[in-house]
């Protein structure tokens, strides 16, 4: 039971720290999915956030802090449409190697 217990938390932790990363490289294809995702992972951190505020220990509600922000500028980012040039690049890059998805 001990055992299941650290692994759960060694799994929570990998995950907090990895949440502010995810909202940048998630759904790097499509527009709106994209958005979708940058405001679902800005709710899920502001919600642990908010729950592990008080704890100090392990700096968890910094990284989903940091998650916030990045979230959040990723959902402005494809709510205006910045990153719409770039996909279009990648996009005929991919084309012109052959390489579909």
């Amino acid at each position: 039971m001990k055992f299941l217990i650290i692994a759960l938390f060694v799994v929570f932790l990998c995950a907090a720290y990895a949440w502010p990363v995810i909202p940048l490289v998630i759904y790097p294809h499509s527009r709106w999915r994209g958005f979708w995702a940058a405001l679902y992972g800005c709710a899920v951190a502001v919600f642990f956030g908010m729950e592990f505020r008080y704890t100090n220990r392990f700096m968890v509600s910094d990284f989903f802090e940091a998650a916030v922000y990045t979230c959040t500028v990723r959902a402005i980012a494809e709510a205006t449409g910045v990153l719409e040039k770039p996909r279009q690049i990648w996009r005929k890059r991919e084309r012109e190697q052959g390489i579909f998805r």
